[in-house]
Protein backbone atom coordinates (compact mmCIF):
# COMPACT_ATOMS: atom_id res chain seq x y z
CA UNK A 1 0.00 0.00 0.00
CA UNK A 2 1.43 3.39 -0.98
CA UNK A 3 0.58 6.92 -0.03
CA UNK A 4 1.25 10.29 -1.67
CA UNK A 5 4.41 10.58 -3.75
CA UNK A 6 7.22 12.98 -2.92
CA UNK A 7 9.62 13.91 -5.74
CA UNK A 8 8.29 11.04 -7.79
CA UNK A 9 8.98 8.41 -5.13
CA UNK A 10 6.00 6.68 -3.58
CA UNK A 11 5.66 7.19 0.13
CA UNK A 12 4.94 3.94 1.90
CA UNK A 13 1.95 4.26 4.18
CA UNK A 14 2.51 3.50 7.80
CA UNK A 15 0.75 0.36 9.04
CA UNK A 16 0.49 -0.46 12.72
CA UNK A 17 2.48 -3.46 13.93
CA UNK A 18 0.63 -6.65 13.10
CA UNK A 19 -0.77 -5.20 9.87
CA UNK A 20 -3.72 -3.66 11.70
CA UNK A 21 -4.25 -2.13 15.10
CA UNK A 22 -4.94 -4.50 17.96
CA UNK A 23 -8.14 -2.70 18.95
CA UNK A 24 -9.35 -2.64 15.33
CA UNK A 25 -9.04 -6.40 15.07
CA UNK A 26 -10.94 -6.90 18.30
CA UNK A 27 -13.66 -4.60 17.00
CA UNK A 28 -13.89 -6.68 13.83
CA UNK A 29 -14.19 -9.84 15.92
CA UNK A 30 -16.98 -8.23 17.96
CA UNK A 31 -18.79 -7.48 14.68
CA UNK A 32 -18.32 -11.16 13.73
CA UNK A 33 -16.15 -10.19 10.77
CA UNK A 34 -14.60 -13.66 10.49
CA UNK A 35 -12.14 -12.57 7.81
CA UNK A 36 -10.10 -11.11 10.67
CA UNK A 37 -8.85 -14.65 11.27
CA UNK A 38 -7.22 -14.60 7.83
CA UNK A 39 -5.31 -11.47 8.80
CA UNK A 40 -4.24 -12.98 12.11
CA UNK A 41 -3.20 -16.22 10.40
CA UNK A 42 -0.97 -14.41 7.92
CA UNK A 43 0.59 -12.01 10.42
CA UNK A 44 3.61 -13.48 12.28
CA UNK A 45 3.65 -10.54 14.69
CA UNK A 46 0.11 -11.34 15.87
CA UNK A 47 1.14 -14.23 18.11
CA UNK A 48 1.64 -12.26 21.32
CA UNK A 49 -1.51 -10.13 20.85
CA UNK A 50 -3.49 -13.32 20.21
CA UNK A 51 -2.21 -14.92 23.41
CA UNK A 52 -3.11 -11.70 25.24
CA UNK A 53 -6.66 -11.99 23.86
CA UNK A 54 -6.87 -15.59 25.10
CA UNK A 55 -5.55 -14.79 28.58
CA UNK A 56 -7.81 -11.75 28.80
CA UNK A 57 -10.82 -13.81 27.73
CA UNK A 58 -10.18 -16.52 30.32
CA UNK A 59 -9.60 -13.89 33.00
CA UNK A 60 -12.87 -12.17 32.05
CA UNK A 61 -14.72 -15.49 32.29
CA UNK A 62 -13.13 -16.02 35.69
CA UNK A 63 -13.99 -12.51 36.85
CA UNK A 64 -17.60 -12.93 35.75
CA UNK A 65 -17.87 -16.16 37.71
CA UNK A 66 -16.25 -14.60 40.76
CA UNK A 67 -18.62 -11.62 40.68
CA UNK A 68 -21.54 -14.05 40.52
CA UNK A 69 -20.07 -15.86 43.55
CA UNK A 70 -19.67 -12.55 45.39
CA UNK A 71 -23.17 -11.24 44.59
CA UNK A 72 -24.65 -14.60 45.57
CA UNK A 73 -23.31 -14.10 49.11
CA UNK A 74 -21.03 -17.14 49.04
CA UNK A 75 -18.02 -17.19 51.35
CA UNK A 76 -14.25 -16.89 50.99
CA UNK A 77 -14.51 -14.30 48.21
CA UNK A 78 -10.82 -13.38 48.32
CA UNK A 79 -9.68 -16.98 48.18
CA UNK A 80 -12.04 -17.79 45.32
CA UNK A 81 -10.81 -14.70 43.46
CA UNK A 82 -7.25 -15.98 43.58
CA UNK A 83 -8.06 -19.61 42.87
CA UNK A 84 -10.69 -19.18 40.18
CA UNK A 85 -9.48 -16.05 38.38
CA UNK A 86 -5.69 -16.15 38.76
CA UNK A 87 -4.96 -19.86 39.01
CA UNK A 88 -8.00 -20.79 36.92
CA UNK A 89 -6.74 -18.59 34.09
CA UNK A 90 -3.27 -20.16 34.28
CA UNK A 91 -4.67 -23.69 34.24
CA UNK A 92 -7.07 -22.69 31.48
CA UNK A 93 -4.17 -21.58 29.27
CA UNK A 94 -2.22 -24.77 30.00
CA UNK A 95 -5.22 -26.93 29.11
CA UNK A 96 -5.83 -24.80 26.01
CA UNK A 97 -2.38 -25.81 24.81
CA UNK A 98 -3.41 -29.44 25.41
CA UNK A 99 -6.58 -28.71 23.39
CA UNK A 100 -4.50 -27.51 20.45
CA UNK A 101 -2.11 -30.44 20.77
CA UNK A 102 -5.02 -32.86 20.52
CA UNK A 103 -6.48 -30.92 17.59
CA UNK A 104 -3.11 -30.91 15.84
CA UNK A 105 -2.74 -34.67 16.33
CA UNK A 106 -6.21 -35.39 14.98
CA UNK A 107 -5.75 -33.11 11.98
CA UNK A 108 -2.38 -34.68 11.25
CA UNK A 109 -4.09 -38.06 11.02
CA UNK A 110 -7.25 -37.16 9.11
CA UNK A 111 -5.94 -34.34 6.94
CA UNK A 112 -2.46 -32.86 6.68
CA UNK A 113 -0.18 -31.45 9.35
CA UNK A 114 -1.19 -27.83 9.97
CA UNK A 115 1.22 -24.99 10.69
CA UNK A 116 1.60 -24.70 14.44
CA UNK A 117 2.23 -20.96 14.43
CA UNK A 118 -0.92 -20.25 12.41
CA UNK A 119 -2.97 -22.44 14.73
CA UNK A 120 -1.65 -20.65 17.80
CA UNK A 121 -2.36 -17.20 16.39
CA UNK A 122 -5.88 -17.83 15.15
CA UNK A 123 -7.01 -20.07 18.02
CA UNK A 124 -5.61 -17.62 20.55
CA UNK A 125 -7.52 -14.78 18.95
CA UNK A 126 -10.70 -16.87 19.14
CA UNK A 127 -10.46 -16.50 22.91
CA UNK A 128 -12.10 -13.12 22.47
CA UNK A 129 -15.42 -14.95 22.55
CA UNK A 130 -14.87 -15.62 26.23
CA UNK A 131 -15.50 -11.95 26.88
CA UNK A 132 -19.20 -12.85 27.04
CA UNK A 133 -18.36 -14.41 30.40
CA UNK A 134 -18.63 -10.97 32.00
CA UNK A 135 -22.42 -11.43 31.75
CA UNK A 136 -22.14 -13.94 34.58
CA UNK A 137 -22.30 -10.92 36.86
CA UNK A 138 -26.11 -11.08 36.44
CA UNK A 139 -27.11 -13.86 38.88
CA UNK A 140 -30.38 -15.00 37.22
CA UNK A 141 -28.57 -15.75 33.94
CA UNK A 142 -25.08 -16.41 35.28
CA UNK A 143 -24.75 -20.09 34.45
CA UNK A 144 -26.32 -19.66 31.01
CA UNK A 145 -24.02 -16.72 30.27
CA UNK A 146 -21.02 -18.84 31.19
CA UNK A 147 -22.15 -21.62 28.88
CA UNK A 148 -22.79 -19.07 26.13
CA UNK A 149 -19.24 -17.76 26.48
CA UNK A 150 -17.83 -21.28 26.20
CA UNK A 151 -20.03 -22.04 23.19
CA UNK A 152 -18.89 -18.83 21.47
CA UNK A 153 -15.26 -19.77 22.17
CA UNK A 154 -15.67 -23.24 20.68
CA UNK A 155 -17.42 -21.88 17.59
CA UNK A 156 -14.82 -19.17 17.01
CA UNK A 157 -12.05 -21.73 17.50
CA UNK A 158 -13.73 -23.86 14.86
CA UNK A 159 -13.57 -20.95 12.43
CA UNK A 160 -10.01 -20.15 13.49
CA UNK A 161 -8.79 -23.70 12.86
CA UNK A 162 -10.58 -23.89 9.53
CA UNK A 163 -8.88 -20.67 8.40
CA UNK A 164 -5.50 -21.71 9.79
CA UNK A 165 -5.38 -25.22 8.38
CA UNK A 166 -7.51 -25.24 5.25
CA UNK A 167 -8.81 -28.67 6.29
CA UNK A 168 -12.41 -29.72 5.73
CA UNK A 169 -15.07 -28.57 8.17
CA UNK A 170 -15.72 -32.14 9.26
CA UNK A 171 -12.05 -32.82 10.00
CA UNK A 172 -11.69 -29.58 11.95
CA UNK A 173 -14.91 -30.25 13.88
CA UNK A 174 -13.61 -33.65 14.97
CA UNK A 175 -10.26 -32.18 16.02
CA UNK A 176 -11.81 -29.16 17.74
CA UNK A 177 -14.34 -31.15 19.76
CA UNK A 178 -11.72 -33.71 20.78
CA UNK A 179 -9.46 -30.93 22.05
CA UNK A 180 -12.30 -29.13 23.80
CA UNK A 181 -13.30 -32.37 25.53
CA UNK A 182 -9.81 -32.54 27.04
CA UNK A 183 -10.09 -28.91 28.19
CA UNK A 184 -13.51 -29.41 29.78
CA UNK A 185 -12.44 -32.63 31.49
CA UNK A 186 -9.39 -30.91 32.95
CA UNK A 187 -11.41 -27.94 34.18
CA UNK A 188 -14.00 -30.23 35.74
CA UNK A 189 -11.30 -32.13 37.62
CA UNK A 190 -9.88 -28.85 38.95
CA UNK A 191 -13.26 -27.53 40.11
CA UNK A 192 -13.68 -29.26 43.47
CA UNK A 193 -15.63 -28.35 46.57
CA UNK A 194 -12.45 -27.26 48.37
CA UNK A 195 -10.40 -25.81 45.51
CA UNK A 196 -12.20 -23.81 42.85
CA UNK A 197 -9.31 -23.88 40.38
CA UNK A 198 -11.44 -23.26 37.30
CA UNK A 199 -13.11 -20.12 35.96
CA UNK A 200 -16.67 -19.08 35.24
CA UNK A 201 -19.41 -21.72 35.17
CA UNK A 202 -17.12 -24.31 36.72
CA UNK A 203 -17.64 -22.55 40.05
CA UNK A 204 -21.19 -23.89 39.95
CA UNK A 205 -19.74 -27.38 39.59
CA UNK A 206 -17.67 -26.90 42.72
CA UNK A 207 -20.81 -25.88 44.61
CA UNK A 208 -22.68 -28.90 43.26
CA UNK A 209 -19.87 -31.17 44.44
CA UNK A 210 -19.97 -29.59 47.89
CA UNK A 211 -23.76 -29.97 48.12
CA UNK A 212 -23.62 -33.54 46.84
CA UNK A 213 -20.92 -34.42 49.34
CA UNK A 214 -22.94 -32.90 52.16
CA UNK A 215 -26.07 -34.78 51.15
CA UNK A 216 -24.13 -38.03 50.90
CA UNK A 217 -22.59 -37.53 54.33
CA UNK A 218 -25.98 -36.71 55.84
CA UNK A 219 -27.45 -39.86 54.29
CA UNK A 220 -24.66 -41.99 55.77
CA UNK A 221 -25.09 -40.42 59.20
CA UNK A 222 -28.85 -40.70 58.99
CA UNK A 223 -28.58 -44.34 57.89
Amino acid sequence: MTGPTIDGDPEVATVPPGGQGFAARLARLARLDLEVFDDVRDDPSALIPSIVVLVGGLATLGAGGWLWWLLSGLGDARGVLFRSVVLGTAFGVALWLAWLLVAFTVLQRVAEAPRVDSMLRTAGFAGGGLGLGVLMVVPPVAFGAGLLALAAWVQLTQVALERATGASRQAVLLANLAGFAVWVAGMSILATADNQLAPGPFLAESIWEAVSGFDAARAVIGG
